[in-house]
């Protein structure tokens, strides 16, 4: 009994703390419009410029140090267990909601790891056009892209650091065949989780390493991207069956059933409440996921409880500035922005006639360390690897086929 109570006081402490840390703005109770979720790789130049401004500013008030405090302060109730994907819907939905206060216009872009997910270190997301790749050697610090030099004070004061796998390297991640068949087999909303969350999820993580494969990693911006291809998985898996706009199942970090009606960690809201993107609240669609039936969403019995609006950690003076005024302040780092342009449309560095490798395993350890499952990261393990010997068979037949033509 006593080592319960420890329990459940050192979880309340910690909510505490993450929510002491930065801004929590209300969810609005009805959506004036639907907004459109994009690939940031679509995005025009302005477009990418106005989001690179708007994370910047975020980081220079404190914010990206406290989402990165909340998010690893409760990182057991929301890792392993059906809180999983509604939880990091409604953190992406904060961390959209503080973006536009800044500026309205700017939505949060996925980063669609699938287009590149061979070879990593190709795609122009990991390069100095966006957001930077590899840490410098000697000390991991990130020193290119939007993110060039960018400091954190949580867990302790640091460069914001990524440091590959395999040295210059990240390792491959999933294929988009491989996702896809996860969604085609998982059945239930527990099946669906565990499978994404202990593979294709994981594997990006462990592969960027540094900050990112932590559970601060919310002090890179790239994690918030990296879930939003998660959250879209998930908006693409739910949209096959309506049913899953209203029901989840599974246990929570407690054991105790997740139903639609369980209240989020932090949020104290109800998990029903972010099953559906366009959904009250929430307010987006994906660029090519349909959006939920308005029939088929969760109806919620009791409003949700909201902390107050609270001071950011560095300065509550330049918080409180109009947002044309942060808009003028930031218009000198125009210069210092992303710039995009042909040179950065690479494309995968492979030589056709070689067998695409699988994602390494996920080693027992690190599985562990992160609140996962090591048995479902093994099956998943042996479902992406089928699935890229399937592809390298493909591939071969494909060569012969074109050999005979000639």
């Amino acid at each position: 009994m006593l080592k319960f109570v420890c329990i459940l006081l050192a979880v309340i402490a910690s909510e505490v703390i993450a929510k002491s840390m930065f801004p929590m703005p209300r969810l609005p109770n009805s959506c004036s419009q639907i907004s459109v979720r994009r690939d940031i790789i679509s995005l025009p130049p302005d477009e990418l410029l106005r989001f690179v401004r708007v994370v910047r500013e975020m980081h220079r008030r404190g914010w990206m140090d406290g989402f990165g405090s909340m998010h690893d302060h409760i990182s057991h109730q929301i890792h392993g267990n059906e809180q999983f994907f509604a939880w990091h819907r409604r953190f992406l939905r904060h961390f959209e909601i503080l973006m536009q206060e800044i500026d309205p216009g700017v939505m949060l872009p996925y980063w669609n790891w699938g287009t590149y997910w061979q070879s990593p270190i190709a795609d122009p997301v990991l390069t100095g056009a966006y957001f930077g790749g590899n840490g410098r050697p000697g000390d991991n610090c990130v020193v290119e892209g939007a993110q060039a030099r960018w400091g954190r004070n949580y867990p302790t004061r640091n460069c914001l650091t990524r440091r590959f796998r395999y040295g210059a390297t990240t390792g491959a991640f999933w294929p988009m065949r491989a996702v896809r068949d996860v969604m085609n087999t998982a059945k239930t909303h527990a099946q669906f989780r565990s499978r994404i969350e202990n593979g294709a999820h994981g594997i990006v993580h462990l592969g960027l390493g540094g900050d990112f494969e932590t559970m601060y990693a919310p002090v890179d911006v790239l994690f918030f991207m990296h879930h939003a291809m998660i959250d879209k998985i998930w908006a693409e898996w739910q949209s096959r069956d309506p049913l899953r706009y209203r029901n989840v199942d599974g246990y929570d970090s407690q054991r105790i059933p997740v139903i639609a009606s369980s209240l989020m960690p932090f949020y104290s809201e109800e998990v029903g409440t972010a099953l559906a993107t366009n959904g009250p609240g929430y307010c987006y669609v994906y660029d090519d996921v349909p959006a939920a039936p308005l029939g088929a969403m969760f109806k919620s019995f009791r409003r949700a409880s909201f902390a107050a609006f609270k001071a950011a950690v560095n300065n509550t003076t330049a918080e409180q500035q109009a947002p044309e005024a942060v808009a003028e302040a930031m218009a000198d780092e125009a210069t210092d922005a992303p710039v995009v342009g042909s040179e950065f449309r690479v494309k995968h560095a492979l030589n056709d006639t070689m067998d695409f490798r699988p994602p390494s395993p996920m080693s027992t350890e690190w599985l562990r360390g992160r609140h996962m499952d090591v048995a479902e990261a093994a099956r998943m393990q042996a479902l992406v690897n089928n699935v890229v010997a399937q592809i390298n068979t493909e591939r071969r037949q494909q060569r012969a086929a074109a050999a005979r033509a000639e």
